[in-house]
């Protein structure tokens, strides 16, 4: 959104319990919640975070990795539809939001 000669995003971090992952690579429109056996879904991309720059953190005592790296081709999911990986969940029971980040663009 702008404000005045400013653009400005705003970002939600939240501290999200994924589960059992579905992953999918084409979009699947009909997909309004995981299959059976699935607590979200992942949609990998065919460009990931360089893993040598990720951050590894502590929270709540549970390890974290939080990904830090430029974006580079995935060689395992090349075929995706999907520039970068997506990550779905249904529950609102599944995400803490911990954050509220105002970005000046």
């Amino acid at each position: 959104m702008s404000c005045g000669a400013h653009d400005i995003g705003y970002m939600f971090l939240g501290e999200v319990a994924l589960g059992r992952e579905y992953r999918v690579t084409i979009s699947e429109p009909s997909l309004k919640q995981p299959p059976p056996g699935f607590d979200s879904v992942i949609a990998r991309g065919h460009t990931e975070p360089v893993p040598t720059q990720d951050t590894k953190l502590e929270l709540d005592g549970q390890r974290a990795v939080v990904p830090q790296g430029q974006p580079m081709p995935c060689p395992e999911f090349s075929s995706s539809s999907f520039f970068q990986s997506e990550y779905l969940i249904y529950q609102e029971s599944q995400c803490r939001l911990c954050y509220l980040l105002e970005v000046c663009l």
